[in-house]
């Protein structure tokens, strides 16, 4: 059986010096935080909680931000000598108190009304990084990472999204049956919006297909969080996504969405397909989906800031089966939305993203110090490649 892996992060200088995020109670490191300068520029901590601020030379001040935490302020020299940085948590409230007189679907829908507010609908430059990895029957089998500039009209068509890969590099794919993982960037971008596209649970005429239920709040002083729970209303098994959504109160913004493929419609799925099947082509059944979406508030409007994307797949062809792993990454890093230029865009996004970048260098030699450091899974994956495949 076989497995694939996918990330995103920032490709930077070498031998960078790291910084620790911590839980200031707990004291374990907490990934996936949101840092960012003065002028909006920004990445975020890997899953070990590090990242580096040499990312951000010529900045004054630095925010921490996370859902789950109080936001902190420091001017950046004072990093330069600090390597750990504190983040108190906020608690999870389960008294039902701002939901009185109102539904967790009165709720999604005020919030689903308020994106025209919250979402941008005028053209902007987005800046940010991709990576993907492919781990295949548990060895490591591709890796691909990518800066690029992308353009967007305002909403969430194909046809008004460019993008443009401004650096990159990659290994060979050595998937044996040539998984395509995830898909790249405008894969990534297009799907993931659901806010902006208003797709899935956020289509008013889509709701029905949805049970939601009030979860809890997250006691922010600075704007609290409601968080509501969707799962599907019905037995179709095509109606499968299950998860939570957080929304704050004040703007009534969406700003996290947590979503999974129902594990029991999933298994019926492929019962449907045919346990046993055989194939003459490369055929892949889905047997496990998760996502985690954020948007970050930039010049008064919300952006899709991170994305990661885990899909567990089974690959036949004949009467073999691989077990693949795929994990996608994307990171924004920098909006423009003065003065947005359209892109000659250097890949197809119709077709599959690893066949797009072949002019990307290989370059087999990756630093473990990039602005965005590799998790171990990663540091696994490139070490396998170079093992096995060299």
């Amino acid at each position: 059986m076989k497995k694939i892996s996918v990330f995103i992060f920032f490709l930077g200088s070498i031998h960078l010096h790291s910084q620790i995020v911590l839980d200031s109670i707990t004291g374990e490191s907490i990934q996936f935080v949101h840092i960012t300068n003065e002028e909006g520029q920004g990445t975020t901590t890997n899953e070990s909680g590090k990242f580096s601020i040499e990312y951000f030379a010529g900045s004054n001040y630095l925010e921490f931000s996370h859902l789950a935490y109080r936001k902190k302020n420091l001017p950046k020299n004072k990093l330069s000598i600090r390597d750990t940085i504190l983040l108190r948590p906020y608690t999870v409230s389960l008294e039902e108190v701002i939901v009185k007189g109102f539904s967790a679907r009165d709720i999604l829908i005020k919030a689903i009304n308020n994106i025209p507010n919250n979402i941008t609908s005028s053209p902007f430059n987005l800046f940010g990084f991709y990576r993907e990895s492919v781990e295949e029957d548990g060895k490591g089998a591709m890796l691909t990472e990518v800066s690029f500039i992308a353009y967007n009209e305002g909403d969430n068509s194909s046809q008004g999204y460019q993008a443009e890969i401004i650096q990159g590099r990659r290994t060979d794919n050595h998937t044996t049956l040539n998984l395509d993982a995830v898909g790249g960037i405008a894969t990534i971008v297009q799907n993931a919006d659901m806010v902006r596209s208003k797709s899935r649970m956020f289509d008013m005429d889509k709701l029905s297909d949805y049970t939601f239920e009030y979860v809890g709040e997250i006691e922010s002083v600075e704007n609290p969080i409601i968080i509501i729970g969707f799962s599907p209303s019905n037995d179709n098994i095509y109606n499968n996504n299950m998860g939570k959504i957080y929304i704050e109160r004040e703007t009534m913004a969406i700003v996290q969405i947590e979503t999974q493929k129902d594990p029991k419609k999933i298994k019926a799925i492929v019962e449907s397909l045919g346990g046993g099947r055989k194939s003459k082509k490369p055929f892949f059944i889905l047997i496990e989906a998760k996502a985690t979406i954020k948007y970050r508030k930039i010049q008064d409007k919300y952006f899709l800031s991170f994305v990661e994307v885990d899909n567990v797949r089974n690959g036949l062809l004949g009467q073999e089966s691989y077990r693949y792993n795929s994990n996608a990454k994307y990171i924004l890093t920098r909006v423009d939305n003065i003065s947005p230029r359209k892109l000659s865009t250097n890949y197809k996004i119709e077709e599959g993203f690893n066949k797009q970048v072949i002019e990307i260098p290989k370059l087999e030699d990756w630093s473990e110090n990039n602005t965005m450091f590799f998790s171990e899974e990663e540091k696994k994956i490139l070490k396998d490649i170079r093992g096995s495949h060299n």
